[in-house]
């Protein structure tokens, strides 16, 4: 792989305490820094390295912490062919057509299926039990949508190659996320029309703020403080542009043009909005399909079950039984 990927290894173990010559020493890999990004370094020592670090250090989100520590679109390696305000779908694509340049056992693809697109991950296992890696991994490509979703957006359906465990379960990210295991590829599923969404890369260590939206000039920023507003309110009877304009503490024609600007859908906001509680509560057995649907101001099921299915490709029926 690439050299430039080596970086988030490092500061991740450094953020930790972790001795980097030590370990990177012990899995025969170069121990300085090498200056050319470009160079070519193996592969298969990362991975166990990774697991290794996880287990003897007693830290057990180790795979995400790397991905945090320099995502992808910070590799130097990466970072030319990503630039630029654009999609996220070419984003995603360039992604997938460069990535066997910057490792040889890795390829992505977008697979559209019904209103969702997935994101897949198919890759040659080098190791077995590959749980760090795939957290790291499955870690980018969350990263990768939230630069046009917002760094609160995570994916309803999300497809692991593993089998279920406590490690995967501690990353953060996944949290009330309907996970697959044992499936044949990793893949996170998103709504298709955030494919069009356009992608602002953010500088390292931004957060969002809570500064009224219409103070906010950063669209990820926007994104993210629109998502959390709507997601608190989203079993008010009135959830109108202009109840929301309120909440948030601007016009409705500064957050209309703001929309505009960003162009963004209102109504798929709300859409989202509605899958993410009604696929949280689907979950809950004790919850009746008719009695979600009318919280979310359906007046009969038979409306909610197609708009469910829209957003979904299956039934609120079918979902719930994907979960037991």
């Amino acid at each position: 792989m690439k050299a430039a990927f080596a970086a988030p290894f490092r500061i991740a173990m450094e953020n930790n305490g972790v001795s980097v010559e030590q370990y990177f020493r012990k899995f025969h890999l170069p121990t300085s820094e090498l200056s050319d990004p470009e160079a070519l370094i193996p592969e298969k020592p990362f991975w166990r390295l990774i697991n290794q670090v996880a287990i003897a250090e007693m830290i057990p989100d180790f795979g995400m912490q790397v991905a945090q520590a320099k995502p992808w679109y910070e590799i130097e390696s990466l970072r030319p062919l990503l630039r630029g305000k654009q999609p996220l779908r070419k984003v995603l694509e360039k992604l997938c057509n460069a990535a066997n340049s910057q490792s040889n056992t890795s390829a992505f693809k977008l697979h559209m299926d019904g209103e969702l697109c997935w994101f897949e991950h198919h890759s040659d296992i080098l190791i077995n039990n590959d749980i760090q890696m795939e957290n790291y991994r499955l870690t980018n490509m969350i990263e990768l949508v939230q630069l046009a979703a917002g760094i609160n957006w995570k994916p309803v359906f999300i497809r692991l190659i593993m089998d279920d465990n406590k490690v995967i379960r501690k990353n953060r990210l996944l949290e009330g996320c309907d996970l697959q295991f044992t499936q044949e590829r990793t893949a996170i599923a998103m709504p298709i029309g955030l494919l069009n969404a356009n992608v602002n890369i953010l500088p390292a260590g931004t957060n969002i703020s809570n500064k009224p939206l219409e103070e906010m000039h950063d669209k990820s920023e926007f994104i993210a403080s629109l998502k959390t507003i709507i997601s608190q309110y989203i079993l008010e009877k009135d959830m109108s542009i202009d109840t929301i304009a309120e909440l948030a503490g601007c016009t409705t024609r500064t957050l209309q043009r703001r929309l505009k600007e960003y162009e963004i859908s209102y109504t798929d906001f709300m859409n989202e909005a509605r899958m993410q509680y009604a696929c949280t509560n689907l979950k809950l057995i004790d919850m009746k399909i008719t009695e979600i649907a009318q919280q979310l101001g359906y007046n009969d099921t038979a409306h909610f079950t197609r708009a469910f299915k829209r957003w979904t490709g299956m039934t609120p029926s079918k979902f719930r039984s994907t979960q037991k």
